[in-house]
């Protein structure tokens, strides 16, 4: 019961169980109970639909970054997408969707695989054809499951958009430092740090600490590096109605924070690490607490650092995937 108590603590409140201790009788059976809970209805917490971002706004950013280097000149990258079983009500958490559109998005659409990359804004049809050809010399994979020794083996770059309860079994933690130690690359998106652990947060920069914080809203990010190639180009502040976290574990003095959020952490306001990045022996991490919502994933300035976070976390350079931002995208005019 003790496990259970401290899971219905942390966990079941933000997958909107309610249920006494009594009724859970193991992980299993929480899992269980908790993924029922995605027939509900929709809670987007008081949170609004954002507008869909300006084609000139979108322009502006995009103009300012190199070209893309020749097809000739790319290696061939291997690049894994691990997502699981849906935990929350519709339009979050959709762990079972992301991996397979974005394996669409990167490696293009293969047999069985629909040409559709959007998580939530209705897809710009003239894409279609872009969509289903993918990135040059990228091979795509998805997975609901944790990767298996194979796919860590193989994979340069894997994006883990996953529940916490991953980390239950300690063996993972030990697959993901032999990944980063032989020099994989690293992509964490939302609710996959949500796991008090000083191991995780060593390996990953920062995760969830023992007096972490989350609040959905309307959150205002802030440029701390400017000038990193994952955000070149991006206005110094602009905002993204999703979820963070903030008051995280980790040594700050590790980690390279892209993008802050100021939030209350006791009687001061601190500007909390959103989006950061964070080197584990010849591997590269970059994390962000975003994700919650699927409409987040389909923002252009979103995509544009998760695309270019990935290329960053392969050392390829991070512009490689700048072609891929738009694709299927609506804007505003």
């Amino acid at each position: 019961m003790k496990n259970t108590n401290r899971i219905l603590s942390d966990i079941s409140r933000r997958v909107f169980v309610q249920c006494s201790a009594g009724a859970i009788a193991s992980y299993a059976g929480f899992s269980e109970f908790a993924q029922a809970q995605t027939a509900q209805t929709e809670n987007t917490y008081g949170v609004e639909t954002p507008e869909l971002r300006s084609r000139a706004e979108v322009s502006a950013v995009l103009g300012k970054g190199p070209k893309p280097a020749l097809d000739s000149n790319l290696r061939p990258l291997t690049i894994l997408f691990a997502g699981g079983a849906k935990d929350h009500p519709p339009k979050s958490h959709s762990h079972d969707v992301l991996p397979k559109r974005w394996k669409v998005l990167l490696g293009g659409a293969g047999p069985g695989d629909e040409a559709v990359t959007n998580m939530y804004r209705p897809q710009v049809e003239t894409d279609r054809a872009l969509i289903a050809a993918g990135s040059p010399l990228v091979k795509a994979l998805s997975t609901l499951e944790w990767p298996t020794e194979a796919q860590f083996a193989t994979a340069d770059v894997i994006m883990l958009y996953q529940s916490p309860l991953c980390w239950k079994d300690a063996s993972h933690l030990s697959q993901i430092e032999a990944y980063l130690n032989r020099g994989g690359g690293l992509v964490l998106s939302h609710y996959v740090l949500w796991n008090a652990s000083a191991a995780l947060a060593d390996l990953l920069g920062l995760a969830k600490g023992k007096y972490s914080q989350y609040k959905h809203k309307v959150i205002t990010l802030k440029l701390r590096e400017p000038r990193h190639p994952i955000m070149h180009g991006l206005p110094d502040t602009f905002t993204i109605a999703d979820e963070c976290f903030w008051n995280l574990q980790g040594d700050r003095s590790k980690v390279t924070a892209l993008a802050t959020s100021d939030e209350n952490v006791g009687d001061k306001v601190s500007a909390e690490p959103v989006i950061w990045t964070h080197e584990h022996g010849k591997g590269r991490v970059m994390a962000s607490t975003l994700g919650h919502f699927d409409w987040t994933f389909d923002d252009p300035f979103f995509r544009t650092i998760l695309l270019r976070g990935i290329a960053w976390a392969a050392g390829e350079s991070p512009y490689r995937f700048d072609p891929l931002i738009l694709r299927g995208i609506p804007l505003k005019d």
